[in-house]
């Protein structure tokens, strides 16, 4: 775990002050004078400021390994959404004997067929429902059927996760 550094700035007496010097060249050079120095600062060295890019360095790399977690964690999240699809399915047959079966369409294909299917009955008229039947699942679709006896089911289905 990083360490952080509390550095602290030299404060001297006079900040701004220096002491001019003429030199033999005729050049003038200029020396700080501060004065008496009340507090001392934090040394600016290589130690210092490799211990401060290691830190950087650290911290990027934590926070690239979270954003890929959070990749990982949304295709999940976004597996788990899903498409209603509210159907209508008739027979004409005499029970025992059904032709209720209908392809559905997804609006949005899936990577998978591994995708959830579930179904809620809205409506039934002309008898039982019996089982519901998903059956030939592809990337963009499935067909549905029921095995009773009622002459007409609607129903929503809803199609979770292959994402």
């Amino acid at each position: 775990m990083y360490e952080p550094t509390y550095w602290k700035d030299e404060v001297v007496e006079n900040p701004y002050r220096y002491k001019e010097t003429q030199n033999s060249d005729g050049s003038i050079e200029h020396v700080p004078d501060p004065g008496e120095v009340l507090q001392e600062g934090t040394e600016q060295s290589a130690t210092n400021f490799n211990h401060m890019e290691q830190g950087i360095m650290e911290a990027h790399e934590i926070s690239a390994e979270a954003v890929r977690m959070l990749k990982s964690v949304m295709r999940k999240v976004e597996g788990l959404d899903g498409e209603k699809v509210t159907v209508t399915l008739t027979n004409s047959q005499v029970y025992p004997f059904n032709n209720s079966v209908k392809t559905i369409q997804l609006k949005t294909p899936r990577n998978y067929k591994t995708y959830l299917i579930t179904a809620e009955v809205i409506s039934v008229s002309g008898g039982a429902v019996g089982d519901i039947e998903f059956t030939d699942k592809l990337l963009n679709g499935f067909k549905v059927a029921y095995t009773g006896s009622a002459k007409s089911v609607t129903m929503d289905l809803y199609a979770r996760g292959g994402m």
